[in-house]
C-alpha cells in the first residue's frame, strides 16, 4: 500500500511537486504528504494547536534526542554522562537547530501568516524538529536516523570543534538577563549532606519567579548546573523577544 502511495505523490499532477520538493530534503519519497505539510504548519495559520506543528514538534524533539543520544553513547564509549549530556546540549540546541534548518532551506516549504510573522531561528528549529517528527510516523526509526545522520549532523556537526567550546551557561544566562532587562538571581537555597560529603542545592529565579535548581559539591558549580537546566527555556525566551523587535 505505501508503495502504491508513493508512487501516485510521484506522478499525480496534484501532489507530484511537493513530492518532488520532499524528496530532494529528505532523501526518499514520502508516503504520507499531509503529514509533512502539518509539520511545516505554523501557529498562525491556525488556533488549534492540534492543527499546527506543535504536537510533531514535541514529538520530533523526543526522537531528535534519541538519535542524537545513541549516536554519541557509541560514539564516545569511554566518556561518561555529563560528557555526553553536555555533547547532546551542544547539538539539539535551539540556536543549532535554527542554523541547520535555514541551511536546509525550511523556509521555502514553512506555512505561516506572512503578514505579520517573520521567520527567525527559533521558527526553523522548531520547523525542524516538526520534520523529525513527521520522518519518523511516516517512514520509521531507521529511515528517521538515516536522515539525521545523512542531513544533520554528518554535514553540519562538527563535534571536534563543540567537544572544544565549553558552554559557559551562567554567562550566557547574565547576558540574557542584561539584554532583555530581566533580574536573575542564583541563590544557595539548601545545604545536604550525601553520603559524608556536602552538597549546595542553588535556585534559578528570574524576576523573583523560580525556573530551575542545581546542585554540586561547591557553589560554584550548584550555579553551573541550575545555570544549565534554565538555559534552554531562557534561550527560547530570548528568540522569541529579539524576533519581536
Amino acid at each position: 500500500m505505501k508503495f502504491i502511495r508513493r508512487i501516485y505523490n510521484q506522478f499525480n499532477t496534484e501532489t507530484k511537486e511537493l513530492t518532488q520538493r520532499l524528496e530532494r530534503l529528505l532523501g526518499f519519497i514520502p508516503t504520507n504528504l499531509s503529514i509533512f505539510k502539518l509539520a511545516f504548519k505554523h501557529t498562525s495559520r491556525t488556533t488549534d494547536a492540534h492543527t499546527s506543528n506543535e504536537r510533531l514538534e514535541y514529538l520530533g524533539d523526543a526522537v531528535l534526542g534519541a538519535i542524537v543520544t545513541e549516536y554519541l553513547f557509541r560514539k564516545y564509549p569511554l566518556k561518561g554522562e555529563g560528557f555526553l549530556t553536555e555533547m547532546r546540549a551542544k547539538i539539539v540546541n535551539r540556536k543549532q537547530l535554527g542554523d541547520i534548518g535555514d541551511r536546509l532551506l525550511l523556509k521555502d516549504f514553512l506555512d505561516y501568516d506572512k503578514s505579520y510573522v517573520t521567520v527567525n531561528s527559533t521558527m526553523l528549529g522548531n520547523a525542524l524538529e516538526a520534520l523529525v517528527g513527521a520522518i519518523y510516523l511516516d517512514a520509521g526509526y531507521e529511515k528517521t536516523q538515516k536522515f539525521v545522520f545523512d542531513r544533520i549532523i554528518l554535514p553540519y556537526i562538527d563535534l571536534d570543534e563543540l567537544d572544544s567550546n565549553d558552554i559557559n551557561f551562567k554567562s550566557r544566562l547574565f547576558e540574557w538577563s542584561q539584554k532583555f532587562e530581566k533580574k536573575l538571581t542564583l541563590d544557595v537555597v539548601e545545604e545536604k549532606m550525601v553520603n559524608k560529603t556536602r552538597i549546595f542545592v542553588v535556585a534559578a529565579y528570574v524576576d523573583g519567579k523560580l525556573v530551575g535548581k542545581g546542585e554540586g559539591r561547591n557553589k560554584k558549580d550548584a550555579q553551573k548546573n541550575a545555570a544549565k537546566e534554565v538555559y534552554e527555556k531562557l534561550n527560547v525566551a530570548a528568540e522569541m523577544l529579539d524576533s519581536t523587535k
